[in-house]
């Protein structure tokens, strides 16, 4: 502390603490907007995952349903049917 000018080293003190605060509160912003970020992707992700889950399964539907055409004669039959 200077003993010339104690209420200048006090002022310049709290101007400090004061930036000192406006910092924490910028990081702690930019950590609550990235974990907001973040729970943001992991439910996208999520859902994607459900969407082409729910594709996969009706393709293989739509697969176990196919058509198929016999190699000897070139009729078209659904899957696991005998040609005569």
């Amino acid at each position: 502390m200077s003993i010339f000018n104690p209420w200048g080293e006090l002022r310049q003190a709290r101007e400090e603490l004061a930036e000192a605060r406006f910092q924490k509160a910028l990081s702690t912003n930019e950590l609550l907007s990235e974990i907001a970020r973040r729970e943001t992707d992991r439910k996208e992700f999520e859902l994607r995952s459900r969407l082409l889950k729910s594709e996969i399964d009706r393709l293989t539907d739509l697969l176990k349903k196919a058509h198929f055409r016999n190699p000897k004669t070139g009729r078209i039959g659904k899957k696991g049917e005998r040609f005569k």
